[in-house]
């Protein structure tokens, strides 16, 4: 202030008193705006009705403190009126603002805290639809397949459209994701088969193109390519028909592809040129690094190297734009690692198998089926020697390439290793399995001869009138040809009521003449009777394993597994998997 009162003659100091006036009124009036945007009146919530706050909800998209005031108050009055329509809804506008494990919450909120009537042809389906979608994008492939199952039974009783579309995208997570085409493909042609007789409708047009380009793409990876190429002619010209130009040139793009591995170099490189434009203006990302590789395919087989590497570089510069890369797309480093080898440029050679690790790394924890892929396009002997080759040539390079080296030599190590393993296990896993298949149909017989000679020992060791044991002895027989251990809920206790005698008794019987603990008695029993009933029951392989659990007594699939495992050396879902193929 005393400077200001010294200075105030100073034509540069009122000149900053003035702007620092007009500065502190703009953000004032600023904040004032920022404040009133984010707010709104109770009184006018109350006033709006169902549309109207589904209406603001979605003009204000962006505006996340304003839209959750909506959904407030959607939710808020769905609760009072009852309406488990509305409260789903509210739920999934919630949802809709929500990201991460927070999405998930309200999904689970309308799932489980939502009663909706049947006539509800959208929720809870589009809750377990979308937190699937969810779970696959974060690498749940478990949990997102397990959703989009949950959404598939409920659409069969309240909407058909869905549950194809659940169908479909089971077999894209399994395709693309998995590696399981082959399994996915019966999948496709279901959701092709409905939408089929839709396809003249301009409401099902892009699902029914949709359905042609998944089995244009399966029978791709499958390498049937006059298929493929089949599905693709269909798929353009329907798209061409109804105008989706994005659909249309996703299959010239496919067809382009399939030129390619046909060996149809130009054809190829024609069809790409065509769709190219078109994938760039919707900003495809994906489908523009598809782009990119089968030019570098094209080139390749018509042994022009310069453009070929090219374009490959292009694959890895997107793919890191992108943050990953699918294994169909991987096959451009092992071309880039040997272009740079015969130039004799070891720098980039080592640039390009650095990055080549770093991406088999990232596949093996996300996609099923990698290490296969990965030894097929680029097989690790061949590495091996490169390794070797380098280490010979690059003794004077720097430490860092020293230690690049040694990486790739202890990942080569772990990925062989791994193999051998998981080899052996395999074998021991069939072996287990063939066991059980071919001594397991005696199972009842032997427990009946076992019974009968357990009856006919002697009960003064245990401490109990032989009268009771032989009791607490016919009781377990019986019980046990009834099945009662297929009650979830049974204990100790409550069975020890059934027979007549006490828990005490009861166990130290199971121990003596079982050599069991109760728990491990009763999970026995469940475990032959379900290898049993998965044997000649082929409909029950179908369920899931939460179902099949339940059907043999356990109340969760996780203590169902870890029974099976420890009865009989396998997992469930191995021993399922294995009886389909017989």
């Amino acid at each position: 202030i005393f400077l200001i009162v010294c200075l105030k003659n100073c034509i540069f100091v009122k000149i900053l008193i003035q702007m620092t006036v007009k500065y502190f009124l703009f953000f004032s009036f600023l904040f004032f705006f920022q404040s009133f945007y984010g707010q709104i009146d109770r009184k006018d919530l109350k006033k709006m009705t169902y549309d109207e706050l589904k209406k603001v909800f979605f003009e204000n998209e962006g505006n996340i403190p304003l839209q959750k005031q909506y959904a407030n108050e959607y939710v808020s009055r769905a609760k009072k009126e009852n309406d488990q329509s509305k409260l789903a809804r509210g739920y999934y506008y919630h949802s809709l603002i929500s990201q991460g494990q927070n999405k998930i919450i309200y999904f689970d909120s309308i799932i489980n805290n939502t009663n909706t009537p049947t006539t509800d042809k959208s929720f809870p389906i589009v809750a377990h639809y979308e937190k699937a979608m969810l779970l696959e994008s974060l690498f749940r492939f478990d949990e997102a397949v397990n959703s989009y199952l949950n959404a598939e039974k409920l659409s069969l009783k309240r909407n058909m459209d869905y549950y194809y579309h659940c169908k479909f995208a089971i077999g894209i997570l399994k395709s693309e994701k998995m590696g399981e085409v082959e399994e996915a493909l019966p999948l496709f042609k279901e959701f092709n088969n409905f939408f089929d007789t839709k396809k003249n409708d301009s409401n099902y047009s892009s699902s029914y193109e949709n359905s042609l380009f998944a089995l244009a793409d399966a029978y791709k990876s499958l390498k049937k390519l006059d298929s493929s190429s089949y599905y693709n002619r269909l798929g353009y010209h329907h798209s061409k028909k109804f105008k989706n130009e994005y659909l249309n040139g996703i299959f010239i793009l496919n067809e382009g592809a399939n030129q390619t591995l046909k060996g149809n170099y130009k054809a190829s490189l024609d069809s790409i040129e065509k769709a190219l434009p078109v994938i760039i203006k919707y900003k495809d990302i994906n489908n523009t690094l598809a782009a990119y590789y089968y030019y570098g395919k094209a080139y390749q087989g018509l042994k022009n190297e310069i453009k070929a590497v090219d374009y490959f570089k292009k694959v890895d510069s997107m793919s890191i734009v992108k943050g990953g890369i699918t294994p169909e797309f991987i096959g451009g480093y092992s071309y880039l690692i040997n272009h740079y080898k015969k130039k004799g440029d070891k720098d980039n050679q080592i640039f390009y198998i650095n990055r080549f690790i770093k991406i088999d790394s990232l596949l093996q924890k996300s996609y099923k089926q990698i290490t296969k892929k990965i030894q097929k396009d680029y097989d690790i002997p061949h590495l091996m020697k490169e390794k070797e080759s380098i280490i010979n040539e690059l003794k004077t390079n720097k430490k860092f390439n020293y230690f690049v080296i040694i990486s790739l030599f202890i990942i080569v190590l772990f990925v062989l290793l791994f193999g051998i393993r998981q080899s052996r296990l395999k074998k021991a896993y069939k072996q287990r399995f063939e066991n059980i298949v071919n001594t397991v149909n005696l199972s009842n017989e032997q427990n009946e001869i076992k019974q009968e000679t357990i009856i006919s020992t002697n009960n003064n060791d245990l401490g109990i009138a032989d009268e009771i044991v032989d009791t607490i002895q016919r009781a377990l027989k019986s019980f046990e040809k009834n099945k009662g251990y297929l009650n979830s809920s049974i204990t100790i206790q409550n069975l020890a009521q059934e027979f007549n005698t006490n828990s005490k008794y009861l166990s130290i019987v199971i121990n003596a003449r079982k050599g069991k603990t109760f728990t491990q008695y009763i999970n026995d029993l469940r475990i032959d009777n379900m290898v049993n009933e998965l044997k000649t029951n082929k409909s029950l392989r179908k369920y899931t394993m939460a179902a099949i659990a339940d059907e043999a007594g356990f109340n969760t699939a996780e203590s169902f597994s870890k029974a099976f495992f420890k009865k009989t050396g396998l997992k469930p879902s191995y021993f399922v998997k294995e009886l389909k193929k017989m």
